[in-house]
């Protein structure tokens, strides 16, 4: 993997293990951003409720459960911290649900009956009460558990459908330098004849690129880690120079040399599926109404670890 990265994000893989119902709901990702606790227009009164989404209560009750489960296994020394991170994804976990609802992707009562049915079955039903006890769950409460589970799963599916057919994807190069004036430098010297791959392999901070002629490869839409990177890339010309582009590695000089219709490689698809999903999550809590209980957000934490 080359210095720059993919965005493969680290979403839980939403297979099925029970192991992912114990620690934490499978919607929120592990390195996503923490929804900032707004003020101002989105501080109202909701009375015992937590947060709004799109007008759809945050409760009291569902956050203790899901807080108190997640505790329960958690070492974490930073309770608001932890109640935050519980908070959000109960915050994902609804735009999900409310996403479902609106494309016509609800999951029937009697597939969630039968998910449960075969867990049970594969653990026995004495084992299968224990199994619920220990991990702080009544039965209905699984029940809507494995209900949202499942939901994601039809979600994500929905939204990632386009990679499974041809995408299109951008081949680029870039020559990654620390100051902007450098990067301008570069640009000067490209322009006069010298070649790319020549001042890539002199000059790139990029070591895993440079030996390349600073290749970046093939990729899709939002597959770079460095987003503004990967943006021009698709709008910059073919065999055009752009740049400086400044991220937080640095500034880089950057050319496309490809752009065609591909079908994606196997051992990326399952990490590009994560991926578009996280950054899909993302543009719904930008375009979501949150609203957050301020008040109630104040002593959330200090009274729960």
């Amino acid at each position: 993997m080359h210095y720059l990265g993919r965005a493969f994000g680290s979403f839980a893989a939403l297979a099925f293990p029970i192991s992912i119902l114990l620690l934490a709901s499978p919607i929120q990702a592990a390195d996503s951003e923490p929804i900032p606790i707004a003020t101002g227009e989105a501080e109202i009164a909701l009375s015992g409720a937590l947060a709004s989404v799109n007008g759809v209560l945050i409760e009291q009750e569902r956050f203790d459960a899901a807080f108190a489960r997640i505790a329960a296994f958690s070492n974490a020394a930073d309770a608001n911290t932890l109640a935050l991170d519980v908070l959000n994804s109960l915050i994902d976990e609804e735009l999900i649900l409310q996403f479902a609802a609106a494309n016509d992707l609800a999951i029937d009562d009697e597939v969630v009956d039968d998910e449960i049915a075969s867990l049970k079955g594969n653990m026995g039903a004495e084992l299968w009460e224990d199994w619920l006890a220990e991990n702080l769950y009544t039965a209905g409460e699984f029940w809507d558990v494995i209900h949202r589970h499942l939901t994601t799963l039809a979600v994500r599916e929905h939204v990632t459908a386009h990679l499974h057919v041809e995408v299109l994807h951008v081949r680029a190069r870039h020559i990654l330098v620390a100051r902007k004036s450098d990067a301008q430098l570069v640009i000067e010297r490209l322009r006069t004849g010298e070649r790319f791959g020549t001042l890539a392999a002199a000059l790139s901070l990029d070591v895993s690129t440079r030996d390349y002629g600073g290749d970046l490869g093939w990729f899709i839409s939002g597959e770079l880690l460095e987003r503004r990177l990967g943006e021009a890339a698709f709008s910059q010309a073919l065999g055009d120079i752009g740049g400086p582009i400044a991220t937080r590695l640095g500034y880089h000089v950057l050319q496309v040399i490809g752009r065609a219709e591909r079908s994606i490689d196997a051992d990326r698809l399952p990490y590009l599926i994560e991926n578009v999903f996280k950054l899909w999550l993302e543009e719904q809590l930008k375009a979501a109404d949150i609203r957050f209980n301020l008040e109630a957000l104040d002593s959330l934490a200090e009274a729960r670890l």
